[in-house]
């Protein structure tokens, strides 16, 4: 094993499908843990795709526009966002392979919802519009004005998952939010974190060492959040093996 893991990194496609980009906070967080980030292109198809993701040691799922309702049976409605085609199909066969392979993989945002969409679940595609609590009550704020590097809620940790572990068995981790579609059903993934409204923070695959998606941006917190550092640590340290 290299000295610095080899992390592959999906990310965003503009409208016109002419530019493939990444925010540096999904880089920084991962050299921060002793990883070495590579950006993955989406035009990977077959045996390519299959190739570039058995020389990875990890893979980031990053944030981004809306998950097409598409891809869970359903029909858009008008509350969605910005869907992406290419990034969607690539990302399905992405989380597909990297389960499938067992490679450690951090799911961030959209990227835990990928996760949930591939693996057959669903989404909400809007939360405001479609969410209500048990009570009948609309969500919370998920959708933050302060700066990204603030928490502006809390979310609570099941005991004894992956998540459990990697915050050092902490009960309820503070968290930002910049969301506004989320996991409705998990699929074959277990919940692992949910907010105070009950909506699903962070899911996992109890079957793999290192398959973890989280609702939150820990990329934006790592730099004065230890459990948000510790999500990459701990991604990095599965890499290694």
């Amino acid at each position: 094993m290299a000295a610095y893991p080899l992390i592959g990194v999906s990310g965003s496609i503009d409208a016109e499908e002419t530019r493939h980009f990444i925010l540096r906070d999904y880089l920084r967080a991962v050299i921060a843990a002793g990883g070495a980030p590579v950006l993955l292109s989406p035009d990977m198809e077959g045996g390519l795709m299959e190739d570039c993701v058995a020389r990875l040691d990890g893979l980031v799922l990053a944030g981004g526009n809306d998950v097409s309702p598409a891809l869970f049976g359903e029909q858009p409605i008008e509350a969605l966002g910005e869907v992406n085609p290419l990034r969607d199909a690539f990302e399905m066969r992405l989380v597909r392979l990297a389960a499938q392979r067992g490679l450690p993989t951090l799911g961030i945002c959209r990227g835990v919802q990928a996760m949930a969409a591939a693996l057959g679940g669903s989404l909400w595609q809007d939360l405001p519009g479609q969410y209500r609590t048990a009570y009948g009550e609309p969500p919370i704020a998920h959708r933050q004005t302060s700066p990204g590097q603030y928490a502006s809620h809390t979310v609570s940790v099941v005991p004894g998952t992956l998540l459990a572990r990697l915050s050092d068995g902490a009960e309820t981790l503070h968290v930002n939010s910049f969301h506004h579609q989320a996991v409705k059903a998990p699929g074959s993934l277990r919940v692992c974190a949910l907010a105070p409204d009950g909506v699903i923070e962070a899911v996992e695959h109890e079957a793999l060492p290192f398959f973890l998606g989280v609702q939150w941006h820990p990329e934006r917190m790592f730099r004065r959040d230890r459990q948000a550092a510790a999500l990459f640590e701990g991604l990095v340290r599965a890499a290694r093996g």
